[in-house]
């Protein structure tokens, strides 16, 4: 680790360039520190109290934006989620993925049709689930997880909220949910980049492969009722 000795010789500091208005301040307050023969150490301060050790989540709860709840973070963030499904939902939750209308609306040519039915103009909501593609998929497995599924973005997320994300039916819903909009998506762009198509009962298939996995892979929560209910 770098010291503070090593950016000092013979009473001169040998700084870097500054590259932004916060190292200058940074710069300027270290002309004013007179270094002594004593050893270095270090101090981490947060919030004006000074801890001995490093705690990467102090720094990061005092860095990260402080934002207000929203209703939806148990539907994406939860125990029996997988990662890069969760992480793909959050993005459509805030609508950042990059769908045909919202490629158009930089200013970008493309057709604005969804690849799934071409039909109608491709937006998050018209492809969970609007689109008959992916509503097929959606309703058949929706109706394995027991609940009634919803069409619209907006009462489909309500739904969902409404449901306890901690229960086997709930878990086993929401990991389903999120499975339809990744492996979705991902059929989205093999049609656009590879031209591969599939059908949605292969796609049903695939997915219903990955929940009996997901679910044998558990160890807190009660797999044996979550199979029973996707097997029923």
């Amino acid at each position: 680790m770098a010291t503070l000795a090593s950016l000092h010789s013979n009473g001169t500091w040998l700084l870097p360039p500054a590259r932004s208005d916060r190292q200058v301040e940074v710069q300027a307050l270290l002309t004013t520190i007179h270094l002594t023969n004593e050893d270095d150490f270090y101090e981490w301060e947060i919030e004006g109290r000074v801890h001995q050790n490093y705690s990467i989540g102090m720094v990061y709860a005092n860095l990260r934006v402080q934002g207000p709840a929203v209703t939806w973070c148990n539907i994406v963030w939860n125990k029996g989620g997988i990662p890069r499904h969760s992480f793909l939902t959050w993005l459509f939750v805030l609508n950042r993925c990059p769908t045909r209308d919202r490629i158009i609306s930089w200013g970008l040519q493309t057709s604005p049709l969804c690849l799934f039915c071409n039909t109608a103009p491709e937006s998050r909501n018209h492809l969970f689930f609007e689109c008959p593609y992916t509503w097929n998929i959606w309703s058949v497995m929706a109706l394995r997880c027991g609940i009634t599924p919803e069409r619209n973005w907006s009462r489909s997320l309500d739904q969902l909220h409404a449901m306890s994300s901690r229960s086997p039916k709930g878990i086993l819903t929401l990991l389903c949910w999120q499975g339809c909009i990744y492996w979705s998506w991902s059929e989205r762009n093999g049609r656009l980049h590879r031209n591969i198509f599939r059908s949605p009962e292969s796609m049903s298939r695939f997915l219903d492969r990955q929940i009996r996995d997901r679910i044998l892979s558990f160890r807190e929560q009660n797999p044996r009722a979550m199979m029973q209910q996707w097997l029923s």
